[in-house]
């Protein structure tokens, strides 16, 4: 076995039985030495530590993608949810207004028929069993929801004014299997 000792730019190489016999080469050190020396220690650590460095990056990152995927999920969820409650909160408040002022209901009427066969598709694709609480309802365009004072909304809504039912005709599902559909009361 060898050893390498640094005694003034020198080195004393030596094995166990040349140092029980006292007996001592000198070699003198110079930068090439030194290079092999060096590269020499370094060799298997430094691909080894690269490799478990891209690993766990890797990991890293697929964590926080995902992450950030689900909560993009979640806010478009949540958005599509809070325009149903703003314009069943405008519908009711026309209605009430309309009760008062005898003044037409914005929207075009829908057939029932039209109606239910939305609410089956809704049903069959999230699993609920949602049921119509009323019997006239109107279709909402981005001009109708203008006139109850929403600008900022592209989807078309059905809707029941006595009711309070909304349901996003457009989407119908969000992203996470939730009905885009929300009613205040049945119709008496």
């Amino acid at each position: 076995m060898a050893y390498y000792c640094n005694f003034e730019k020198k080195m004393i190489y030596y094995n166990r039985k040349q140092k029980r016999k006292g007996e001592y080469e000198y070699l003198k050190i110079n930068s090439h030495t030194k290079k092999q020396m060096n590269i020499r220690k370094n060799n298997g650590i430094t691909l080894v530590a690269l490799v478990i460095t891209i690993v766990l990056l890797l990991i890293i990152s697929g964590i926080s993608i995902t992450g950030t995927l689900r909560g993009h999920k979640e806010t478009v969820s949540a958005k599509q949810l809070s325009e149903l409650e703003m314009v069943q909160y405008a519908i009711l408040e026309r209605n009430t207004k309309a009760q008062l002022t005898k003044e037409e209901l914005p929207g075009t009427d829908v057939n029932i028929a039209e109606v239910q066969e939305i609410i089956k598709d809704i049903n069959s694709k999230t699993g609920d069993s949602i049921e119509l609480k009323g019997t006239e309802y109107k279709k909402l365009e981005k001009s109708d929801l203008e006139n109850l004072g929403i600008t900022s909304e592209d989807d078309a809504f059905i809707v029941n004014y006595k009711t309070g039912e909304v349901i996003n005709e457009t989407v119908r599902v969000t992203n996470l299997n939730k009905a885009l559909y929300i009613y205040s009361k049945s119709e008496k």
